[in-house]
C-alpha cells in the first residue's frame, strides 16, 4: 500500500501530471478499491488506522498540498516540480519534497510506531496473552504478535544472508549495515525474541526487544545521518538537495515513534532546528550544526562521515 502511494505520489514530478488528493486519501484510507489490487483492496488493513493518531492529519494535509502542486513548475518560493535537468521532485515552496514526506513519515508513523509501541506491548505479547493455543499457520496469539512487529521491518526469514525483496526498514538497515553492523545483530534478536516466546522465556524475549529497538533506533539515525551528508554533498544542487535533506528530516522524526530511543523530544526538535524551515536557505554550517548534534547524542562523532 505505501509502496503504491510514493509510486503514486511520484508521477506529480512530471510535468503536466496532475494529482487526485482523494485518490491518495483512499489508498490512505483503503477505500473505494484504490489500488486496482484485489489482494490489497479487500484485505481490510488500512494504513490511516495503523498510523500515529497525532500525525493521521499531517499526511492527509500532504495529499491535499499534492494535488494543488502536482504537475507544476516550482522553484524557491514557488510549490512544484523542481528539478537539475536529470533528477526532478516536486517539492512545497520551502523546498521539502513530499513523496519523501509520506515514504519515510510513514515507515516511522505505521511501521515504528506499529511494532515498536504496540506489538512490543503487554497488549499483545504481555502475559495475559495465550501463548499455548496454537493456530495452525500463526502460532500462539503471542507468536503471531511478535511475527507481525517482524513483519514491518521488511525483510526475510532468512535475512541477512538473503537480502532479496528487502523493503523499507530492512532496505536501510542493509544500507547501514558497514558503518553500523545492524544485519546480523538484529536480526539475531529477531530470532532469540521469537524463540524465547516458544519457550515461555520473559526475561530472553525482553531482552531481545531491547536489541532490536535499539538497532531499529541506530538504523534511523545513521540514515538521517547519511542524508544529511547528501544535502552537505549537494548544497548547490536545489533539487538534490531537497529531496536529500527531506528524507533526513523524515528520518530524524521517525525517532519519536520509539519510547526506549535514547534522544529526547527536545534533541529532536533541536536537529530539526539547526537544518531549520527552509531548504532552499539551508546552509552548510546549518547542516554541520545538525549532522554534529545528532551525532553527539549517539556518539558518532567517529564515524559521522561515513553515512
Amino acid at each position: 500500500m505505501l509502496e503504491a502511494i510514493t509510486t503514486y505520489a511520484k508521477t506529480g514530478a512530471t510535468e503536466g501530471t496532475s494529482l487526485d488528493a482523494q485518490k491518495l486519501k483512499d489508498m490512505f484510507n483503503n477505500s473505494n478499491n484504490p489500488f486496482n489490487n484485489p489482494a490489497l483492496d479487500t484485505c481490510g488493513k488500512k494504513l490511516q488506522n495503523k498510523c500515529f493518531f497525532d500525525d493521521q492529519a499531517t499526511f492527509i494535509t500532504y495529499f491535499d498540498s499534492l494535488e494543488l502542486i502536482g504537475g507544476t513548475v516550482g522553484s524557491k518560493g514557488v510549490a512544484g516540480i523542481v528539478t537539475n535537468g536529470t533528477k526532478s521532485y516536486l517539492c512545497n515552496s520551502k523546498g521539502f519534497e513530499y513523496a519523501q514526506l509520506i515514504d519515510k513519515g510513514l515507515m516511522g508513523a505505521v511501521f515504528y510506531y506499529q511494532a515498536s509501541e504496540k506489538y512490543f506491548s503487554d497488549e499483545k505479547i504481555g502475559d495475559a496473552v495465550n501463548n499455548t493455543t496454537v493456530t495452525p499457520g500463526k502460532g500462539t496469539a503471542k507468536e503471531h504478535h511478535f511475527d507481525e512487529a517482524f513483519g514491518y521491518f521488511g525483510i526475510p526469514t532468512d535475512f541477512p544472508s538473503n537480502t532479496d525483496d528487502i523493503r523499507f526498514w530492512g532496505k536501510y538497515c542493509n544500507k547501514r549495515d558497514g558503518a553500523l553492523g545492524t544485519n546480523q545483530k538484529i536480526m539475531n534478536a529477531w530470532l532469540k525474541g521469537r524463540a524465547a516466546i516458544s519457550n515461555n522465556d520473559k526475561p530472553a524475549m525482553e531482552a531481545a526487544i531491547i536489541t532490536i529497538k535499539a538497532q531499529w533506533e541506530k538504523i534511523s539515525v545513521g540514515s538521517a545521518l547519511h542524508y544529511i551528508n547528501g544535502g552537505i554533498d549537494n548544497i548547490a544542487d536545489d533539487a538534490v538537495r531537497n529531496h536529500e535533506l527531506s528524507e533526513a528530516i523524515a528520518f530524524i522524526k521517525a525517532l519519536k515513534y520509539n519510547s526506549n530511543a535514547i534522544i529526547t523530544s527536545d534533541q529532536i526538535t533541536a536537529v530539526l532546528d539547526a537544518i531549520g524551515d527552509n531548504l532552499y536557505e539551508v546552509k552548510l554550517s546549518d547542516l554541520n550544526s545538525a549532522k554534529d548534534l545528532l551525532a553527539g547524542y549517539y556518539g558518532y562523532n567517529s564515524i559521522k562521515d561515513q553515512f
